[in-house]
């Protein structure tokens, strides 16, 4: 999905211009309704955010949890940049602390400390999402939650049949294996959190599933997800795996999953939780 903190020479898929920065917060909009079931913090809680990137999520457990702090951890100064100016009143009001950080280094914060920690569509850019998750617990307090959402990309399904769109899928996923990340990682949530030291680990697959039943959220989340496609398209044009013949011909088989009566979208994600 693209949420931007990085570990130490991790290459991140989408970049980091200033529209991809805005893409994220309106990824991270749009998505809530799925991706925050399940979510709960105790009141006052002091909550690790490992991977904050922009600071979308972060903003987004604030508004739904308002007497948490959240202490916020992403590698890359440019995410980190644009946070500070998304969360400006909310790190002048004491509630949000960012630190530029190797997540698979938490050395620098106090370990034992948090009454929390959140996850989310980060482990996919690293390239050991086991090393992140022993750092993160290390941090928590015992018994401390932790909350993991996480892609698996393999699951994709569109009716009409797309083969633009199926290839450059393909490509897109090989090139984030390739360059040290896990597009599949949320298939694999249950054991990393186990191995990582993780107690009363569970999973639940979800997924965003749309027919004509539900055409014109089919069609807005088509939209949404032709998004973080084409955000990845100039490392992808870049490393040679796809060309612009292939990008047209994606968004024109884009529109017939909009529009088409009988159109499918299918992807599936995952949600761990643990105690430290």
């Amino acid at each position: 999905m693209g949420k931007g903190g990085l570990v130490k020479k991790q290459e991140y898929i989408h970049g980091y211009d200033p529209v991809e920065q805005e893409r994220l917060l309106e990824q991270a909009r749009y998505l809530d309704k799925w991706v925050r079931p399940g979510v709960e913090f105790k009141r006052n809680a002091r909550v690790l955010e490992v991977g904050c990137g922009v600071g979308a999520q972060t903003k987004i457990l604030l508004k739904r949890f308002p007497e948490i702090t959240i202490d916020g951890v992403d590698l890359s100064p440019e995410q980190l940049e644009a946070a500070r100016r998304y969360l400006k009143r909310e790190i002048q009001e004491g509630r949000v602390r960012l630190f530029q950080a190797d997540a698979a280094d938490l050395s620098a914060l106090e370990p034992n400390a948090y009454d929390g920690a959140y996850i989310c569509w980060f482990l996919e850019h690293v390239k050991d999402p086991l090393e992140v998750l022993k750092e993160t617990r290390s941090r928590l307090k015992r018994n401390a939650p932790v909350f993991v959402s996480e892609v698996f990309n393999q699951t994709f399904f569109v009716n009409p049949y797309s083969p633009a769109l199926l290839k450059y899928w393909f490509e897109f996923n090989d090139h984030q294996w390739e360059t040290g990340g896990h597009p599949f990682v949320g298939a694999s949530l249950g054991n990393l959190l186990t191995e990582a030291g993780f107690r009363k680990v569970t999973t639940e697959v979800r997924s965003f599933h749309f027919d004509s039943r539900q055409a014109k959220e089919r069609a807005r989340f088509t939209k949404v997800f032709e998004k973080v496609l084409l955000s990845a398209a100039p490392a992808l044009l870049k490393a040679g795996r796809v060309d612009r013949k292939t990008i047209t011909k994606l968004k024109q088989e884009l529109v017939r999953v909009e529009k088409a009566k009988d159109a499918v979208f299918y992807s599936a994600w995952v949600r761990a939780a643990g105690r430290a």
